[in-house]
């Protein structure tokens, strides 16, 4: 019996392309598993998989992550989400996440090598995620219900790239490799309409998503400061408030999008004077007020509620969103926004002071 870990979804000319991998010790076998076939559906190619191999079972209750390539997501993701769903071998909470520039099948059969394979890899996002506070990870329960609620939802994005790790040497002393490792990196969110992708949101613009969703924790951002050297501030608490702007109809004509948000600075290449702190405080204000709007815009764009938005104004104007004469994905093609970022700055240097 072999414990699947991933599954890779594309479209093929069959239907189906699935990827299946597990990692090094599942079962007997000491280094990762890869394997690949086709079908006319899910199960079909599952079975495919299953005749080609030499394990006597494909155990799948055990699947921690599922890989939808980025073609096959523009195809819709809604036959995957009912598999899952009905499935009696998955969880329904399993992460789900969709790989740009790229198919699922190259991740599953590429990433890794003889010690390591994709299930590491996205062991290693999911913890990355976690602790740069930017972006969230989303199970195919939570996917389908935001796409039955809100006809849209965000599902986090990855991207196949270079291994900062190089191939071991063989007993000769050259190496075990001719092609470069590779692993998986967290890239931003994917943006359902429907079931299908419609947008990416690019990873430096994820934390405006955090902000406008609350789910900011500590996040790095990288800007230049009036000398022109990079520094790094690190955001450690925000929040938004929402303010919706009615017309004397009654109609909902824009919102009001207030943010406050403090930040660490752990380095400087200028003595901390309040001239220079107030530099960096509009430096962070600028970066957050650019990048909150910037997710915003697409949200106008694509015409979807893809951020909760009307969500969070029902808590407090139900009555007034359960009147409006338009669907809320219609109305946001015609509102302005207007976002407000309050900063606040603070310095390493502050804590040593506090401890001497």
């Amino acid at each position: 019996m072999l414990v699947i870990q991933t599954l890779g979804l594309d479209r093929s000319k069959s239907g189906v392309r699935l990827s299946l991998a597990s990692t090094a010790g599942a079962s007997d076998i000491q280094h990762p598993t890869r394997m690949q076939g086709d079908g006319p559906s899910i199960t079909a190619a599952i079975e495919t998989i299953r005749s080609g191999s030499n394990e006597t079972e494909l155990f799948c209750a055990h699947i921690s992550h599922v890989l939808i390539g980025e073609e096959a997501a523009e195809g819709g993701v809604g036959e995957l989400l009912n598999y899952i769903c009905r499935s009696p071998e998955l969880r329904i909470s399993v992460p789900m996440y969709i790989v740009r520039g790229a198919t699922a099948g190259e991740c599953v059969l590429s990433v890794g090598d003889e010690r390591h394979g994709v299930c590491d890899a996205l062991d290693a996002v999911d913890g990355d995620i976690r602790l740069r506070g930017d972006g969230r990870i989303t199970s195919a329960a939570e996917i389908a219900q935001d796409l039955s609620r809100r006809g849209s939802a965000l599902v986090c994005a990855v991207r196949c790239i270079p291994s900062a790790e190089r191939p071991q040497e063989d007993a000769a002393g050259g190496a075990s490799q001719e092609q470069e490792l590779k692993t998986v990196a967290a890239d931003g969110y994917a943006v359902l309409a429907g079931d299908t992708l419609a947008a990416f949101i690019d990873r430096e613009n994820a934390v405006g998503v955090a902000l406008l969703t609350g789910t900011a924790g500590l996040c790095e951002l990288p800007v230049k400061d009036r000398n022109g050297q990079t520094l790094t501030l690190t955001l450690t608490d925000g929040s938004s408030r929402l303010r919706p702007v009615w017309d004397e109809e009654g109609a909902l004509v824009g919102l009001e999008v207030d943010v406050r948000a403090a930040a660490i600075l752990s380095e400087s290449g200028e003595g901390l004077g309040e001239d220079y702190e107030q530099s960096l405080t509009a430096l962070l204000e600028q970066e957050l007020s650019a990048r909150i709007a910037a997710v915003l815009a697409l949200e106008r764009q694509l015409g979807t509620d893809f951020l909760g938005l009307e969500e969070r104004l029902s808590r407090t104007e139900s009555a007034r969103i359960d009147a409006m004469d338009e669907p809320f994905g219609d109305a946001l093609k015609d509102l302005s926004f207007q976002v407000s970022v309050s900063g606040q700055l603070t310095h390493t240097g502050d804590l040593r002071e506090d401890l001497t």
